[in-house]
């Protein structure tokens, strides 16, 4: 990435608002920021055309029925040029193919696996080109602290952020559950995995809705918990050019303190409980190596039950990117 690449002051608090609330309006968004529609709107608009921002929808492993929440960390026999981890990541069923440091070939790559996987086996036949592919280690979701839909840059004030979630759909009341996807579900998610900040209107008139029933549709996707919007930035564009994958061996009496204190942490843009010997795993977004240093050090140094700590730094990191046969972004409502 050039220097040039990078956004502004006033981007990056943009799309902070956006990864917070990706289907808040420019009006909402300059209201709250402080800044005249007018300009938001170009900036917003810049950001989504130059790919410097996806708004997209992911549905949640937990609650959609889907699959569970696999994580294999795997070592290619043929190293790991660029275009391995673009492959992997337009197979169905991978969310995100990372190439990490450490030695050639090493991937980390993030999937939903259908039923109850033979892991680590059953997830690599489905994956050509990667049968002679070694598993280091695979881990099984067990509870996610904080996913990478929750996680916005560290740039706006606490009173911005309140204002922000304000608006958003909030889920129902009482324990949440799984839920079985119907037809017109799937076809609701399809649009907003391209295109998040499609308004309802034109959502209603793609699928055939009046305007009502479509933010009825979408409202219960998301009240359900089955789906959760996502802003997709890369870190390095906000500032945070430097992006790792942490492996914590924690003692059990510590994994929910440890996942909880992590998921506040404003480096952390991803941080679950997994299967495994390292039973925590964390992705950490800071400025440069020291900062890393000093997060290992202070923040990790200081939180009990932590029994080992393995650091590697994402060097590639590819994502589906459902939204490229989609349609233009609009404005939402």
């Amino acid at each position: 990435m050039n220097d040039s690449d990078a956004c502004d002051g006033l981007d990056q608090r943009i799309v902070a608002a956006i990864q917070i609330n990706p289907r808040a309006g420019v009006a909402e968004v300059g209201r709250i920021l402080g800044e005249h529609e007018r300009m938001v709107a170009r900036r917003v608009q810049r950001l989504l055309s130059a790919g410097t921002i996806r708004c997209t929808a992911d549905y949640d492993p937990l609650y959609s029925g889907l699959g569970r929440s696999v994580h294999l960390r795997l070592r290619t026999a043929m190293g790991c040029p660029e275009n391995i981890p673009q492959g992997l990541a337009k197979l169905p069923g991978v969310l995100n193919v990372a190439a990490v440091s450490g030695g050639a070939g090493l991937l980390w790559c993030h999937l939903l696996a259908e039923g109850r996987p033979r892991l680590p086996s059953q997830p690599l036949k489905e994956m050509p080109g990667l049968h002679d592919a070694t598993v280091l280690s695979a881990h099984v979701t067990l509870r996610p602290f904080r996913t990478e839909a929750e996680w916005h840059a560290p740039v706006l004030t606490e009173e911005e952020e309140k204002r922000l979630r304000a608006s958003l759909v909030q889920p129902l009341p009482g324990p949440a559950r799984r839920h079985d996807l119907t037809p017109t579900d799937r076809r609701v998610a399809d649009v907003l995995t391209r295109n998040a900040r499609i308004s309802l209107t034109d959502l209603g008139k793609e699928l055939g809705f009046s305007t009502a029933t479509a933010g009825r549709r979408v409202a219960s996707l998301l009240e359900r918990r089955v789906l959760r919007l996502r802003t997709v930035a890369d870190p390095a564009v906000l500032g945070r050019p430097v992006e790792a994958r942490v492996r914590l061996k924690v003692h059990p009496a510590g994994i929910e303190a440890v996942g909880a204190a992590l998921s506040r942490c404003p480096e952390v843009s991803f941080c679950a409980a997994v299967t495994g010997c390292h039973n925590i795993l964390a992705n950490v977004c800071v400025e440069d190596e020291t900062s890393l240093y000093g997060f290992i050090v202070g923040t990790l140094g200081a939180l009990p039950h932590i029994l080992d700590c393995d650091t590697e730094i994402l060097t590639h990191v590819s994502e589906t990117h459902a939204s490229e046969h989609g349609s233009a972004a609009t404005d939402a409502p």
